[in-house]
């Protein structure tokens, strides 16, 4: 059975080396992108005949069941979805001062758009064995490693609290499907220089998080329930 994957927020960042690298192991892939143009160049730049360009906005209905029809043109299963589409908003703000729209921003998207995400494409993933959801999430959203880890001195409450949200909904999904649907985790690939941060120094390339995701992809192991890092298993 042929292989596909369906990666969101994918025509920069850690997405884009998503695509990259899965387009590498035969699988094929649908690079996700709000934008037509950026999503359109994205895979352009790839050159390769296992890409397609899918456009989703999720934080849009409409746009993900548009999205879900246009994949089932072309195939009826999906083995992989990888919901790496996010929003960082509050980078520099302390909670306090953080204004309530922007929190409801931040929530719509990363938490409301990976949920809707999962719903829509549930069928095209339980018509495949051995399927995957995987939610990208950061360090920041174990409670434990913000209170105590590397991450302690960073105190932003939006993202951080949007992120242990995806955290909760991984783990309901999982026990959900524990025995009768898709394989349900999240991986943290650690602190990444990409846009998200504004480019921030001293995190690792986009290629080597990429990795990271990949090796769980494709990991024989069972990790339903799991959140991980580049080292393993995860506090909550």
């Amino acid at each position: 059975m042929k292989k596909y994957a369906f990666i969101t927020g994918a025509n920069k960042g850690i997405g884009y080396e998503l695509v990259r690298q899965l387009a590498e192991k035969n699988y094929h892939v649908f690079l996700g992108a709000r934008n037509e143009q950026l999503g359109q160049q994205a895979v352009d730049s790839l050159n390769v005949s296992n890409v397609s360009y899918i456009q989703v906005d999720i934080s849009n209905s409409q746009s993900i069941q548009e999205a879900t029809k246009k994949i089932h043109e072309t195939t009826d299963h999906l083995h992989l979805l990888i919901n790496n589409a996010g929003i960082a908003l509050d980078f520099n703000t302390l909670p306090s001062e953080l204004n309530i729209e922007t929190l409801r921003q931040g929530f719509e998207v990363n938490f409301f758009g990976t949920f809707q995400m999962i719903q829509a494409f549930l069928p095209l993933l339980k018509n495949s064995s051995n399927s995957k959801i995987l939610n990208v999430t950061t360090d920041m959203a174990s409670l434990t490693m913000f209170a105590n880890g590397e991450t302690h001195p960073i105190n932003t409450l939006g993202y951080n609290s949007s992120k242990t949200a995806i955290n909760a909904l991984t783990l309901a999904f999982s026990k959900e499907f524990a025995t009768n649907g898709p394989e349900v985790f999240g991986i943290t690939p650690g602190f990444t220089t990409t846009d998200l941060n504004g480019n921030s120094t001293g995190g690792h390339t986009t290629i080597e998080s990429a990795k990271i995701i990949i090796k769980y992809a494709l990991s024989e192991t069972n990790y339903n329930g799991k959140i991980l890092n580049k080292n393993g298993i995860i506090p909550w």
